[in-house]
């Protein structure tokens, strides 16, 4: 319609007819410039014109011209004539029109006395211009006259399409008429089942076990109900129309439920609304908080939003989770005290085997009699023993705690079992048993895996066999399986073999078939769960099957694939401890055995040794004189090692320092070298152990990290009695080390004497008095000690004079 009105619009103002006597102007000033240059050339001959006259009617003939050009300027630029110069033709005159105004303008500009010599010139080129101004009044009639027959038939074409138009748009409402007819009727319906869905809804609600609630904008609860009547305690009538927040908001939960509600209807964020399912508080009608899981969701009722809540009482659920949680934690608790008890069975046993042990380890050294050979055997062959069931539980620990990930290293699988058959024939002869290996296919040369942790297997489950099988047979059977990647180990034997009640329980820790004290086999029952926690970390599996009085089959079904044999490595040369440059040592250690010991030790290996006897005068000794490597106990009353250390950098101190300790734990052996030091040396302490650690740190250098552990290599250690003290340090030094005990055990029984509770410093005076007579061989006042060292701290304790007693008997017995 608007189309129709401009068309109508344009025909009224007539705007062709304007532009063709526009057109036709520039004819008429052609002509009038013209007429111009001819007056003024003839009045410029006339002899009677006067110089003023001449003048004037050049300036006239200036004006004129100019006219002519601007009405050129005007028809070349305006909008209006633009369709006009779109004509090939029109164009060539307007560029022929554009050069005469150029050559015109340059006759015109000059002075009157040179522009009168050009009077002839412009009128030949104005004379010229005559026909192209004609020809392009001709076009331009034809032309507008061509457009506003153009014009008259668009406006027709436009007007039959309005009429078209609006037949369509009566088509059209006339069809819209009937839909909303149509919808009307769809309406109605849907309205009628929208009633029966609200009815619907309705006994949902009401008949829903989670309370439902819907508050609108203000906080106004718009629908409460049956479930939320019971949890709350309000009736419906009682709650309909109040705010929400004065209900069933807990007072110290009010101000933060208004302020959400706020944030969102100003800026629409959310925290609460939308965000599924949430643990927060609500208040009954007796102002009794209680836990609910809440979910809030924004509806729209109408142009309104609501806000539909849904609440589940969870009082029970919560209180479940409780329980459970805290029955979690003490299971953690158990599993965190037996661990620490690990820990410091580690350190109380250590400790007193590095006394024994070492010194036992140096006694070897020296000529010996036959006699005292046997002894030194017997002696290596009970420490060996009691070291490894220290081992055993240790190892136990370690599995438990962090798990590492298995070696992957190339082995020679043949090579390891027969070591391992020749390790346990002599055993297996003793008992009447044969033991033999079968391999029952190819492919088992070289194979990939950890073979430290298989030979502990095959020990244990071999060692085992030996143990409970007289005069029969043990058969270990090696067999690569059809997927190539798997090898099956299976150890069988004649012997006992295991009652029916205790296969469940085999693989698990302090386990033994026979348990009584009457008992032929010793052992700690640690072996077997040893061995599976070392099989499944390797990735296998391992499974049993017995018949009491026949015997048992073990099978371990491990990855081992095969791979092709390493290069040949150099022969193994016996080992022989190297010389060490020889440097100065400082020994902070509490116990003085101990560090007579690591004396011995140290002064046997090159070393020149101070010593210390604690940690403050250690740090003296190291600030004194410089030291070129600092060995020092962990374990220290009063101050520890490692804050020992940590003054000791304070105060400038830069030599390597190595931690020797009884702590056998991963997490102990990390905290200790994140405290800065170079390495720990594990107790019971070796000659060929110390060695290795000061040769890492004379590779090293003084600046280099060595971060290493350097564990004690069990095959060298042996036990150490009494009267091995007594021929290494002399009667006089060992008497006079028995006298500094018994007074320091005195003192510390005549402070206990009529108390009735410990002192944390007494306890610590009863760990160090008990370590030091385990390392002197007596065993029952180590017992009553460590019992006083049990009784718990600063409580009441009314065994506390029984045990001072019964230590003060033993140490009255003892005696240089």
């Amino acid at each position: 319609m608007a189309e129709v009105y401009g068309r109508l619009r344009d025909l009224a103002t007539a705007s062709t007819d304007n532009l063709q006597w526009n057109i036709a102007q520039l004819e008429v000033e052609l002509l009038r410039l013209d007429a111009q240059i001819s007056t003024t050339a003839q009045q410029v001959e006339a002899e009677e014109t006067t110089p003023a006259e001449t003048a004037t009617s050049l300036r006239q003939l200036r004006t004129r011209f100019d006219i002519f050009y601007s009405r050129i300027a005007t028809y070349e630029h305006g909008q209006l004539y633009q369709p006009l110069w779109q004509d090939a033709e029109n164009a060539a005159i307007l560029k022929g029109l554009r050069n005469y105004l150029q050559s015109g303008a340059a006759l015109v500009d000059t002075p009157d006395a040179e522009f009168r010599t050009h009077l002839a010139e412009l009128g030949q080129l104005t004379a010229a211009q005559k026909a192209p101004v004609r020809a392009l009044l001709l076009n331009g009639v034809a032309q507008f006259a061509q457009t506003s027959d153009d014009a008259r038939a668009a406006l027709s074409q436009t007007l039959t399409r309005l009429a078209l138009s609006s037949l369509l748009l009566i088509a059209v409402l006339m069809s819209l008429a009937l839909m909303l007819l149509r919808l009307l009727r769809q309406g109605r319906r849907v309205a009628a089942e929208n009633e029966e869905v609200r009815a619907n809804l309705e006994t949902m609600v009401a008949s829903s076990l989670d309370a439902i609630l819907v508050v609108n904008r203000k906080g106004r609860i718009l629908e409460f109900n049956g479930a939320a009547e019971t949890v709350f305690g309000y009736s419906r009538k009682e709650v309909l129309g109040k705010n929400m927040a004065q209900k069933i908001v807990p007072q110290h939960l009010r101000g933060a439920h208004i302020e959400g509600m706020q944030r969102y209807l100003a800026t629409g964020e959310k925290k609460v609304i939308d965000a599924g399912r949430l643990r927060l508080e609500a208040m009954r009608k007796s102002g009794e908080v209680f836990p609910v899981e809440l979910s809030i969701t924004a509806a729209k009722l109408g142009r309104h939003t609501v806000f539909v809540s849904f609440l589940r009482d969870i009082t029970y659920q919560v209180q479940a989770e409780a329980d459970l949680k805290r029955a979690r934690d003490e299971a953690r608790a158990g599993e965190k005290a037996k661990s620490d008890l690990l820990t410091v069975m580690s350190h109380e046993m250590r400790t007193p085997l590095n006394g024994i042990l070492g010194s036992l380890e140096l006694l070897k050294r020296d000529p010996l009699s036959e006699r005292q050979l046997r002894s030194l055997r017997a002696a290596k062959l009970s420490g060996d023993l009691l070291l490894s069931h220290v081992n055993d539980v240790l190892d136990l620990s370690r599995l438990e705690g962090v798990q590492e990930a298995a070696a992957n290293v190339p082995f020679d699988l043949p090579e390891l079992v027969e070591g391992l058959m020749t390790a346990q024939s002599a055993p297996a002869k003793a008992k009447g048993t044969a033991l033999r290996a079968q391999y029952l296919t190819d492919g088992l040369t070289h194979v990939l895996g950890d073979p430290a942790a298989l030979n502990r297997c095959l020990v244990n489950l071999v060692g085992n066999a030996v143990k409970f099988t007289q005069d029969g047979e043990i058969l270990v059977e090696i067999e690569r399986l059809q997927d190539g990647a798997t090898v099956e180990i299976r150890v069988s034997d004649t012997g006992s073999g295991i009652p029916e009640d205790k296969i469940d329980s085999i693989f698990d820790e302090f386990v033994t078939v026979d348990p009584s004290f009457g008992r032929e086999s010793g052992g700690t029952g640690l072996g077997l769960a040893i061995t599976k926690r070392l099989v499944t970390r390797m990735g296998g599996s391992i499974m049993v099957d017995s018949i009491e009085g026949e015997g048992s089959l073990f099978q371990i079904t491990l990855p081992l694939p095969e791979v092709e044999a390493p290069l040949e490595a150099a022969e193994a040369e016996v080992e022989v401890l190297e010389d060490l440059p020889p440097r100065q040592v400082l020994v902070v250690e509490d116990n003085e055995i101990n560090r007579d010991i690591l004396t011995d030790m140290l002064t046997e290996l090159g070393q020149e040794v101070e010593t210390a006897p604690d940690g403050p005068t250690g740090i003296e000794a190291a600030q004194t004189e410089w030291q070129h490597i600092i060995l020092m106990d962990i374990s220290m009353p009063g101050m520890d090692g490692i804050e020992a250390l940590s003054h000791m950098r304070q105060a400038g101190v830069e030599s390597p320092a190595l931690a020797v300790t009884a702590h056998a734990s991963a997490k102990d052996h990390k905290r200790i070298l994140a405290a800065g030091f170079a390495g720990i040396v594990t107790k019971p302490v070796s000659l060929d152990q110390l060695h290795k650690a000061l040769s890492a740190l004379a590779a090293e250098g003084p600046e280099g990290p060595v971060a290493q552990v350097f564990e004690t290599d069990h095959s060298q250690l042996g036990r150490q009695t009494r009267d091995d003290f007594v021929d290494r340090m002399g009667q006089d030094k060992f008497g006079a080390l028995i006298g500094k005990f018994s007074k320091d055990a005195s003192a510390l029984l005549t402070s206990l004497q009529g108390a009735d509770a410990l002192s944390a410093a007494a306890v610590q005076e009863a760990h160090n008095l008990a370590g030091m007579a385990g390392l002197l061989g007596e065993a029952d006042l180590q017992s009553a000690l460590k019992a006083i060292e049990d009784l718990p701290v600063a409580q009441q304790a009314s065994e506390l004079p029984e045990l001072v007693d019964a230590a003060r008997h033993q140490l009255a017995a003892l005696s240089p």
